[in-house]
């Protein structure tokens, strides 16, 4: 293998760094030695060396287009969030989220971890906590008249918003705004942004506020102390409850919290409430006891002062991290809602673009198997052409361009007319220059649910009288010109399919479809002709003229009738 084959490993512009061509290089040259041949004339290390050299080309190469690839220039997505306030740097996403922070998404499903039963379990678990505190403390301290009237107060504003709450679970949680309950009203009017930081700071308050109610000097024992501190330490901590609160307002409480319990432990608070029953120890000691036990407060209080603050850091680092958790969480829900929107936008865009080229029925069978071919029976075609629009196309003016805009907004009206409910059965076909395809009976749906089996037929008829009429209101606004309509109609076996699997084409096929192209070129500037096959069901409503026998290509002379009207009795 001579070094230029290096040369050749190459993939998509780029030069392979597979070791297998060294390997087998190295192999060769072995085998050469072995059997008595020359060695390749380039040393083995000329060849790695200009291998190497190959290599780091390629990974430069590789380097310069990752670096010219539009699509991932930007590896390091920029927060959404304000990094001091955590607020959104969108000022409507921000406005969304303090709107909907309590409201269930209708985009997304019922879950343990949806908006509005997050705020019920915040509420549930605060009142549990608050449980739990006030037990405690009428476990461990004696009655006091403002604990009391604290406790009243505070398991009335519990119990009201457990009542809202559960009143809006056995609604099903409907925070639409249409119920009409008073607690619905209420409950909406107290979860908004502003109320509900009042509501919520007030809850995760109760729990520190019943404990500090009940902290007294006289009672200020080592074990009362001792256990006062542990119920402000889990109030504190409760302080992370409540997801959805600003977290600098939860981070103040429960800085405040820690400053009152520094405050009222501290040894300048009640020193001569800290004591161990000092007329227990005698009165030779007394002096010595009483250092020592100044000594282990001072200790016990800087030791209860870097545990209080090591809390307080937590809390903070915790409220943070769970607003960030919340708020991303949110922004993704909106990011996620909004790119669903887009891509069923596309997709509703790409399904219109296919109905507007092939037929909605056959659509959804080329979305199953890819392709699509079937054969109808009685179905009935239309070929409608102007006659005389070549007199008015001129390609001196403007390259016929404006001739073609007037052609586009004729076949335009002509299109309207399909989305009326009476022309259901007909699908347009084509257009072929100043000719008009189209059929009916090609949706064997639509069809089935028809209440006559040749009513396809007739609303085919009436299409082309309604073609007609919309002819002659296009030419009241034409300047000495006037367009004239030709229409040739038949029925017959034809059989349909999409050609291609790119730039798909929808066509129909058939004898059938030869001879109505024929009853138009054969036919009578502004009349609708008809072939005879056609006649003997029409003749049920309408008037048939007949025209006598006209030569047809491919079918010698065919009997064929000129349509006057519908029937008076019809």
């Amino acid at each position: 293998m001579s070094p230029g084959d290096l040369l050749t490993h190459r993939v998509s512009g780029y030069y392979t760094s597979s070791q297998s061509s060294v390997a087998e290089h190295k192999f060769v040259e072995m085998g050469e030695g072995v059997s008595g041949q020359e060695p390749s004339s380039m040393p083995l290390n000329e060849s790695l060396t200009r291998f190497h050299q190959l290599r780091k080309q390629s990974d430069l190469q590789l380097v310069k287009c990752i670096q010219n690839d539009a699509n991932h220039r930007q590896y390091i997505v920029a927060s959404p969030l304000s990094p001091t306030t955590l607020f959104f740097t969108d000022k409507d996403l921000e406005r969304q989220y303090r709107q909907q922070a309590h409201k269930p998404r209708q985009d997304s499903p019922r879950t343990l971890a949806s908006s509005h039963l997050n705020t019920y379990f915040d509420i549930l678990v605060s009142a549990l906590v608050y449980i739990l505190v006030s037990v405690s403390l009428f476990l461990m301290f004696p009655y006091t008249l403002g604990w009391l009237v604290l406790c009243l107060i505070s398991t009335c504003w519990h119990l009201l918003l457990l009542v809202l709450c559960s009143s809006q679970v056995a609604q099903g949680g409907d925070l639409s705004g249409h119920s009409s309950s008073l607690a619905s009203k209420l409950y909406l009017r107290l979860t908004r942004w502003h109320p509900w930081h009042a509501c919520g700071g007030s809850l995760i308050c109760l729990p520190l506020a019943a404990v500090f109610s009940n902290f007294s000097c006289e009672e200020a024992t080592n074990v009362t102390l001792r256990f006062f501190c542990y119920l402000v330490f889990v109030a504190t901590i409760h302080l992370c409850n409540f997801t959805q609160l600003n977290c600098w307002m939860k981070n103040i409480l429960a800085t405040v919290g820690i400053v009152i319990l520094l405050v009222l432990v501290s040894p300048f608070m009640c020193s001569q409430g800290q004591n161990n029953d000092p007329e227990s120890i005698p009165d030779s000691f007394g002096n010595f006891t009483a250092n020592i036990v100044e000594s282990e407060s001072s200790l016990v209080f800087v030791e209860l002062v870097v545990a209080a603050l090591l809390l307080l850091v937590f809390v903070w680092f915790l409220n943070r991290e769970f607003e960030i958790s919340y708020r991303l969480s949110f922004y993704g829900s909106v990011m996620a809602t909004k790119d669903k929107f887009r891509v069923q936008t596309m997709k509703n865009q790409a399904d219109w673009l296919l109905q507007n080229i092939i037929p909605p029925d056959v659509a959804d069978s080329i979305k199953a198997t890819a392709k699509y071919s079937e054969n109808h029976r009685d179905v009935a075609i239309m070929f409608a052409s102007i006659v005389n629009f070549n007199e008015l196309y001129d390609e001196s003016y403007l390259g016929g361009k404006e001739y073609l805009r007037v052609l586009n907004e004729l076949v335009a009206d002509v299109d309207e007319l399909l989305q009326r409910d009476d022309f259901k059965n007909i699908e347009k076909i084509k257009t072929i220059g100043s000719t008009y395809m189209a059929a009916a009976g090609l949706n064997t749906k639509v069809r089935q649910s028809n209440t006559d089996a040749h009513q396809h037929i007739f609303e085919l008829v009436e299409f082309a009288r309604a073609m007609q009429k919309v002819i002659d209101d296009f030419n009241q606004d034409l300047i000495e010109f006037n367009l004239i309509l030709r229409i040739g109609l038949n029925f017959g076996d034809v059989t349909a399919g999409v050609i291609g699997t790119t730039k798909l084409y929808y066509d129909i096929w058939g004898d059938a479809v030869n001879i109505a192209s024929r009853m138009d070129s054969t036919g009578m500037p502004g009349r609708i002709q008809v072939s005879s096959t056609c006649a003997t069901v029409l003749n049920r409503r309408y008037e048939l003229e007949r025209r006598g026998q006209v030569f047809v290509k491919g079918k010698d002379n065919m009997d064929v009738y000129l349509l006057k009207g519908p029937k008076d009795n019809t």
